[in-house]
């Protein structure tokens, strides 16, 4: 037997755990889509441990990873086809954070997030907290840009607890609608009891659209849908929190009765039909309170749904 030739990447315990087995590399060139992680979590409110999301991400994905042949994809049975084939894509990596130096972390991940798109690389970013999603958007200035956000909470504070904290996981939505080329925020699947009144009238007098998860229930998905406005250019964030607890537990302020994966994943795959998404993240994944992996699992899993639905537009 010619164990050099043996491929060892077609086993999801081995190997270099990269996202869904994607090589590692810096190189831009000739590529079209780049994963990066960005471990960052000194933005919490509540529980920390969401700067080991990336790599826990990362290692949940190997199962599917291990499916995915270059160039033909991988094959989805529910669609009775492959998704994703002929992708050039990467694991960029992940962004170098300075503990504690909040400034800096913004200009760091607003200038790999630009140097990214500015190679024509579509950017897929794996949080770390949710207010990481303020300098990726900001990379975007040239852009005309509506977001779209699928969260439990507004994360419109203009300071979180009244402190002086105007970067946190709670603000990044309020900071980047007042960035000057950011037009419709549509807000889906907020709930909960930590949308207090003051980040809920900031947002209202933007003018955001808020659809909560009672509508959701209430009015079905192809309402939610039909709701969202037609974009030119969408950026997309999704907090894990979005889902409900008891299939995405590990996370830092997680609340009852949230969206399920068959849910989130319609919503997802219709948005290219609503415009051209430029980006997305996926953040607050916290594996300190993950049970058996699920949260990773799901994450890992809705990003390659999500990624197969605009790639294969």
């Amino acid at each position: 037997m010619d164990f050099e030739k043996i491929d060892r990447s077609h086993f999801s315990y081995s190997d270099v755990p990269t996202f869904f087995k994607f090589p590692h590399s810096k190189e831009l060139h000739n590529v079209d889509v780049a994963m990066v992680g960005v471990p960052l979590d000194q933005a919490t409110t509540n529980r920390a441990g969401t700067r080991f999301g990336p790599r826990s991400i990362r290692l949940a994905s190997q199962m599917y990873g291990a499916e995915f042949y270059d160039g033909e994809g991988i094959f989805d049975v529910e669609l009775g086809r492959f998704i994703l084939k002929e992708i050039r894509a990467i694991d960029y990596g992940d962004m170098p954070i300075f503990p504690t130096m909040t400034e800096l972390n913004i200009q760091s991940i607003e200038k790999i997030t630009k140097k990214i798109i500015e190679a024509n690389v579509f950017p897929v970013i794996f949080g770390g907290d949710h207010s990481i999603s303020y300098p990726i958007v900001k990379a975007f200035s040239n852009e005309k840009l509506d977001i779209i956000q699928l969260d439990t909470h507004l994360d419109f504070a203009n300071d979180s607890g009244g402190l002086g904290m105007i970067y946190s996981h709670g603000s990044p939505i309020k900071r980047i609608s007042e960035l000057g080329n950011i037009g419709q925020i549509t807000q889906i699947g907020i709930r909960g009891l930590l949308n207090d009144k003051n980040t809920f009238l900031e947002a209202k007098k933007f003018g955001t659209k808020i659809i909560t998860v009672q509508q959701v229930f209430e009015k079905g998905l192809n309402w939610v849908i039909g709701e969202i406005p037609q974009s030119e250019n969408m950026y997309v964030t999704i907090d894990i929190d979005v889902f409900d607890p008891s299939i995405a537990p590990g996370t830092g302020t997680p609340e009852p009765g949230g969206l399920s994966y068959f849910q989130v994943k319609q919503l997802l795959t219709a948005l290219p039909t609503k415009g051209r998404i430029l980006g997305f993240d996926l953040v607050e994944v916290n594996p300190l309170y993950d049970s058996g992996e699920i949260t990773s699992q799901l994450a890992a899993r809705i990003t390659l749904d999500f990624l197969g639905a605009i790639m294969d537009q």
